[in-house]
């Protein structure tokens, strides 16, 4: 991978079973998915500026934890009192 992955805006949505979002990347074509039926976070792209291979090996380099915490530092969530 070239660049570091960030959050760059995240916008949230309602759904019948709770809340999803999509979260836009400095990366161009790669985005960060949660579609808030009750399934984990992950990455998707747009199919124009990013073919199936890369989307894999982002896909290899970052879990969900790892997606979710981009979120929280885009976020400013704080990190130690988070789950408290």
């Amino acid at each position: 991978m070239e660049k570091q992955l960030k959050v760059t805006g995240v916008r949230y949505f309602k759904t019948r079973l709770g809340l999803g979002y999509e979260c836009k990347t400095n990366i161009n074509g790669l985005l960060i998915w949660n579609d808030g039926n009750g399934g984990g976070t992950f990455l998707d792209c747009d199919f124009q500026n990013m073919n199936r291979r890369e989307l894999t090996q982002y896909e290899e380099e970052f879990s969900e934890t790892n997606l979710e915490h981009l979120i929280d530092v885009y976020e400013g969530v704080d990190l130690i009192n988070k789950y408290i």
